[in-house]
């Protein structure tokens, strides 16, 4: 005798889960209940409700007579592990890319919930810690949601400078010191004492001395080689390999490209949806931040071509959101970490591929252009335009020095 198909497995399982919810609160779920039945991938969520965490937690949830909340979520989260608090985002994740929650801003309320975590673990910081994320991290983080690029590398720049700023204060402590006693040697013997990353402690010394919390302290900012760009030649046929060899996969190929041409963080390509590729007066465009991007052809052809492939399975199948490269959990892009392996192991060399595309792009365009095309700090415009400046001395500087056997360009001035 044979067994039931997946779909059809399914959807007892659903009965079970979601007939154990209390009929109060059963409309709530119903929508959630007939995407999961109708889901392009029945597998993915019989897996999922079998044998997942998750799923438990979903029943044992819905068994307390009311809907659960983000803030029921959170407030789990805040007392368990990591691997616990995972369990419970994958969980929130499901319920958001169903509609059973409301879509929030998750940086601002991650890092809320480490600053009570940190708090907790040291309240001997809280008078300092609590306004600094308040009123510095916290404002930052919301005039950055809105930019095209995935949460994720915001979260570790927000729990970075909350863990700089406790372990800096930690220090100052065990030596006798508060905030207010601390002097610019103490400052640099701590500095000294380990590797580069407690130079990220700059933002909370200059915060804590701006509100008159400390002395005037100085922090020089995290050390940072000097990114190596590829030559010219490299740059052009990486770009099209990524074009034209179809032996390579189409998502690295896409992402390729991207990072090619407009010097992209690995984040904003990954987190970019199908709703970037656009047409303005009939010609196809791609919308990296405020201003439309008019595409070549084969560029265009090649992400038409990813926006138009069937979702991998898994989530990103069942999942009524699109991205140009869906990633493994409910609702979500690919993580930058992700798409990264990807293009390494195809010898794709990122850092210097984006350094590249960003040189060539400043030497063409100002600043004022090219930071809302790249959506680019203006700041950060400014420093490719001067890296650009230097690049193009550098260049004019070697072939003085080498045409005609070291004689100089005629027309350039003498060195």
């Amino acid at each position: 005798m044979r067994g039931l198909c997946d779909r059809c497995t399914l959807r007892d399982q659903l009965d079970v889960l979601f007939d154990a919810v209390p009929a109060t609160m059963r409309s709530r779920f119903e929508p959630m209940r007939a995407a999961l039945c109708e889901c392009d991938q029945p597998r993915t969520v019989l897996n999922w409700v079998r044998n997942s965490h998750s799923a438990q937690l979903f029943a044992d949830l819905t068994a307390a007579e009311r809907t659960p909340t983000h803030e029921d979520l959170d407030c789990l989260a805040r007392d368990v592990g990591r691997g616990d608090a995972q369990t419970i985002d994958y969980l929130r994740g499901i319920l958001v890319t169903y509609q059973v929650l409301p879509e929030r801003d998750e940086l601002v309320a991650r890092i809320e919930r480490h600053l009570a975590r940190t708090v907790r673990r040291h309240p001997e910081h809280a008078l300092l810690l609590s306004p600094y994320v308040r009123w510095s991290l916290l404002p930052r983080a919301r005039r950055a949601s809105p930019r095209p690029a995935g949460s994720k590398h915001r979260i570790r720049w927000a729990y970075t400078r909350i863990n700089t700023a406790v372990a800096f204060l930690t220090a100052m402590r065990e030596q006798g010191l508060d905030l207010a006693d601390v002097t610019q040697h103490q400052v640099d013997a701590w500095l000294a004492g380990a590797p580069s990353t407690r130079y990220e402690a700059r933002d909370f010394v200059v915060w804590a001395a701006r509100r008159g919390h400390s002395h005037p302290l100085l922090v020089p900012h995290r050390p940072k080689k000097d990114p190596v760009g590829l030559d010219e030649d490299s740059h052009w046929e990486l770009l099209h390999q990524s074009l034209t060899d179809t032996t390579l996969p189409l998502d690295v190929r896409a992402a390729s490209a991207v990072l090619l041409l407009f010097g992209q963080h690995l984040a904003r390509i990954a987190a970019l949806p199908t709703t970037a590729l656009d047409q303005v007066d009939s010609h196809p465009v791609l919308v990296l931040a405020e201003t439309p991007i008019r595409l070549p052809e084969p560029v265009a052809l090649l992400l038409a071509e990813l926006a138009a492939q069937p979702p991998p399975s898994g989530w990103a199948a069942n999942s009524p959101h699109r991205w140009l490269f869906p990633g493994t959990r409910p609702g979500q892009h690919i993580s930058s970490v992700a798409l990264a392996r990807r293009l390494a192991a195809h010898h794709i060399p990122i850092r210097p591929a984006r350094t590249t595309a960003l040189v060539q792009l400043a030497e063409d365009l100002p600043p004022a252009v090219l930071a809302p095309l790249l959506g680019l700090h203006p700041v950060t415009a400014e420093h490719w335009r001067r890296r650009a400046a230097i690049d193009w001395t550098a260049y004019l500087e070697a072939r003085m020095s080498t045409r005609d056997g070291g004689a100089p360009v005629p027309g350039c001035p003498q060195p």
